[in-house]
């Protein structure tokens, strides 16, 4: 993502950059050699899709663009392991089984469906992409070695804004607000914890009188998801459950049922279905403790005194939703939204959720909404009660240093990082054995390395 966004940036401040045609269409063969680093034309294909996925149509030559960046990437590599950069096998094993169980999720069906589609077994797929993943950690050391001092001073933004202004060049920002909310949920009274263990303990016991686990999961089990699948869970690995569920399905023995355990989620059962090494396969039953309309109430009371101390200036919004929020998002940062990307906390408003903009759409600067109750977008679907306060809206604009200056000072960071870039790149080219398909020769923003590599 930040090698897209880092493109994207290129390309809106330096346009002029890739103003060629790429020549030739063929996926599969090779684009470039950096050392003993090969750049396949299929690797700019997928990426190119990806930004066309991101920002629409754009023109063939963003391919330039593309080979440019991998070719920098390659560079990298290439120093990093001439610099015999250390890399641990736990950490390229752990970036590994981040990115499957990432895109194992993307799944309905979990692991299982995802080695139907590559038609791979998850071994498979981890062993045919380990090197690619220790290549793109190394890259991502050495960028870091070169990048870690790179700061830009309140001098550089100025400087930066005054020559945008100049230029005639300031961004411009559509009308934005300063938004945080507060969000409470009911809590779960002691009556629902105890009936919700009756019900499992029942379950359970049912289970081991001879009851089929799979079907009770199917017919009770709050997690709708896995029930459909007869209680069964994808794969997992320590670290990707929750601790007490974690710790029982470890201990437990095939076709063993375990203990009643209690997790932020509910009471669970569990069953092992399969283990190879760390990687372990269960079904389960889930039974949540049901929220009754007493509990909805009375969280509501406990929110409008809340607002009351707002009101008479016993506490800030902000304070509050620290204090008593429970959207883990918003709160540590007072109940505010951020862009995500500079971490500003204006939002454009016209980027905001429509049941967000209806909410605020009548609120002035300093003014906190009604109470609402809504539906939370969790799985159980639970309901809480939700407020929010805008603290200033303003009107689109072009980019000014009081208003914009977070974002001014990611974007003078990300020119600052760009010039550095360069200026190693300058320096270091000639050290490279460098070499550039025929159809990349007519493209403006690689010259540098065709020119005197070709």
């Amino acid at each position: 993502m930040m090698r897209n966004v880092l493109i994207i940036f290129l390309l809106i401040i330096c346009p002029h950059l890739s103003n060629a045609q790429v020549s030739g269409q063929v996926i599969d063969e090779i684009a470039a050699v950096v050392g003993d680093n090969i750049i396949m034309q299929s690797e700019i294909e997928i990426e190119f899709q990806q930004l066309q996925k991101e920002l629409g149509k754009i023109d063939d030559s963003v391919k330039c663009v593309i080979l440019r960046q991998k070719i920098i990437e390659r560079m990298l590599l290439t120093q990093a392991q001439w610099d015999s950069i250390p890399l641990s096998e736990d950490r390229v094993d752990m970036e590994l089984e981040k990115r499957i169980k990432y895109f194992a999720s993307q799944f309905p069906g979990g692991e299982k469906e995802m080695e139907s589609y590559y038609g791979k077994s998850i071994a498979e797929i981890k062993s045919s992409n380990r090197e690619k993943i220790k290549q793109s950690l190394l890259t991502q050391e050495i960028q870091g070695k070169l990048m870690r001092d790179v700061k830009v001073t309140p001098t550089d933004i100025k400087k930066f804004y005054n020559e945008l202004d100049r230029l005639d060049s300031l961004p411009y920002y559509s009308a934005e607000v300063e938004l945080a909310q507060l969000i409470m949920i009911p809590k779960v009274s002691r009556e629902a914890k105890e009936l919700a263990y009756e019900k499992i303990s029942e379950l359970r016991q049912r289970i081991l009188n001879g009851e089929n686990f799979g079907t009770l999961a199917l017919l009770y089990s709050d997690d709708k998801l896995s029930a459909q699948r007869r209680g069964e869970l994808p794969y997992f690995t320590r670290g990707d459950m929750v601790s007490e569920f974690e710790a029982a399905a470890y201990k437990l023995k095939p076709d063993s049922v375990s203990k009643i355990v209690e997790t932020k989620y509910g009471y669970h059962i569990l069953q092992l279905i399969d283990r190879k090494g760390e990687n372990i396969s269960v079904r389960h039953i889930l039974i949540r403790p049901q929220i009754f309309r007493s509990d909805i109430a009375l969280i509501k009371t406990t929110l409008d005194s809340v607002l009351w101390l707002i009101k008479i200036d016993t506490l800030t919004f902000e304070e509050a939703a620290k204090r008593f929020s429970d959207d883990e998002s918003t709160k540590s940062n007072g109940g505010f939204f951020s862009d995500g990307q500079v971490g500003s906390t204006k939002i454009a408003i016209d980027e905001l959720p429509k049941e967000i903009f209806y909410a605020i759409d009548k609120l002035e600067p300093g003014q906190i909404s009604e109470p609402e109750l809504i539906t939370l977008p969790t799985p159980d679907r639970q309901q809480a009660w939700r407020v929010f306060y805008v603290k200033s809206l303003a009107a689109p604009h072009r980019a000014n240093l009081r208003d914009d200056y977070q974002k001014l000072q990611a974007l003078s960071l990300q020119r600052k990082q760009m010039q550095t870039m360069q200026n190693w790149i300058t320096k270091n080219k000639q050290k490279y054995f460098i070499q550039v398909s025929d159809a990349y020769k007519n493209c403006d923003i690689i010259s540098e390395f065709i020119k005197k590599n070709n």
